[in-house]
């Protein structure tokens, strides 16, 4: 069997599909993952094999121009306090004079769309060459369908976290609406959730995303990226273990206030705990003067701190809250931003964690919800019923053979 990974150029949107393409290679199938040049090295570092056909997409600029555009209407809900900030660069505004969107956008119309044609044909032509029997993407990339749908094969959308493909919250509708010409060329005339047939599901119940599409359930097994192991992480702390980990995409999405590590270790100093903090190496020495209960690792791989972990405290991505989820650790989030957010408010409802709004919360209020977490024994229960949860669903050795009869007969049930 031959499976096809179209991925977009978004870290976080793609890692959670690393595991499964582990376990299709190792049950003795072919995976391929179509991407961007940028994305060649991170697909090559978890042991994949990239086909880098497709012109690299800023990310990151589609979603501050989104941000400006819904901060500039006023159409942003008051409560995440969104700065106004540069699509560009992502630096923070003083105002809207200072920044002409609409220039903008007539001046990038042209040749974003001219890009994202070139993308699916790239697709297509190496889909028509290579002959996938399935082709998996991410919500961000939609264009995978295309492909799939040229050679009559099975599409399937792997979700990355809580949030699905029926949400109805402000910013949390993560299916592209801009689509290239290149899908009516290619016969498709179904926009947004309407191309979305199957999704893998790598939630555990409790935190199950909304989809109407048929849910195809997956244990979410961690891939934080490539990183080695210190022997001091395998042995168990002496008093409660806190990790802090902290988005690297938030400050280039939401402007220096969304850095909370200062704050957030101002917060457990006075604690009794060890800290570990991890993060990249521009946000660590961003964070000033270190307490004497912090040590800090760059880019560690998150799952690797997670066994002796009695606390995760993060800013609401998905792969910190699913990583912790898998190994029952209770987490807090301080969130930026609406994805984060509903995260948190998530993993609050489903009794695994607590959620503080990023901008209304003080190292005050912090360090009482680290006291009050790590005293009350119900987060650490409800954290491992989660983990039990995630337990319970097919792991991707399991899960492959669901892919070889949807492969063989794709009209029919995957189950």
């Amino acid at each position: 069997m031959r499976v096809m990974f179209a991925v977009s150029d978004y870290l976080p949107h793609y890692f959670p599909m690393v595991p499964l393409g582990w376990a299709l290679q190792a049950a003795g199938h072919e995976v391929r993952v179509v991407c961007g040049a940028a994305q060649q090295g991170h697909v090559e570092g978890a042991g994949l094999s990239p086909v880098p056909v497709l012109e690299d997409v800023d990310m990151l600029m589609w979603a501050r121009l989104g941000l400006h555009q819904a901060v500039r209407a006023g159409t942003a809900p008051a409560e995440l306090e969104l700065p106004l900030v540069h699509p560009e660069t992502g630096a923070e505004l003083g105002g809207p004079d200072e920044f002409d969107v609409d220039a903008f956008v007539r001046s990038i119309r042209g040749p974003e769309a001219g890009k994202a044609g070139r993308r699916i044909n790239a697709m297509v032509d190496f889909a028509r060459e290579w002959r996938p029997d399935l082709v998996l993407h991410d919500l961000l990339h939609l264009d995978g369908v295309v492909p799939a749908r040229v050679l009559g094969v099975p599409a399937l959308c792997h979700l990355t976290g809580p949030i699905g493909t029926e949400e109805t919250g402000w910013g949390l509708d993560f299916i592209p609406q801009h689509y290239s010409r290149e899908f009516e060329r290619h016969g498709i005339t179904g926009t947004g959730r309407a191309l979305i047939d199957r999704v893998i599901d790598i939630c555990p119940a409790d935190l199950a995303p909304p989809t109407a599409a048929e849910r195809l359930p997956l244990r979410y097994v961690p891939y934080n990226g490539p990183g080695g192991m210190d022997p001091w992480m395998a042995r168990p702390a002496a008093r409660p273990h806190v990790v802090v980990m902290w988005s690297n995409t938030l400050p280039n999405l939401y402007g220096a206030r969304s850095f909370a590590v200062p704050t957030i270790l101002e917060a457990l100093a006075g604690l009794d705990v060890d800290v570990t903090l991890t993060t990249n190496a521009a946000a660590i020495a961003k964070a000033g003067l270190l307490p004497s209960n912090v040590t800090v690792v760059e880019h560690c791989p998150l799952h690797l701190l997670m066994p002796t972990a009695d606390l995760l405290v993060h800013s609401g991505g998905a792969g910190g809250l699913l990583t912790a989820t898998a190994h029952g650790v209770p987490q807090l989030v301080v969130a930026f931003g609406a994805e984060y957010r509903a995260n948190g408010e998530r993993i609050e409802a489903a009794g695994g964690g607590r959620l503080l709004p990023g901008p209304q919360t003080g190292a005050d209020e912090l360090r009482r919800s680290v006291r009050a977490m790590l005293e009350d024994p119900s987060h650490r229960r409800g954290a491992e019923k989660l983990r039990d949860q995630n337990l319970d669903r097919p792991s991707p050795a399991d899960f492959v053979e669901t892919l070889e009869r949807l492969a063989a007969d794709p009209e029919g049930a995957a189950r």
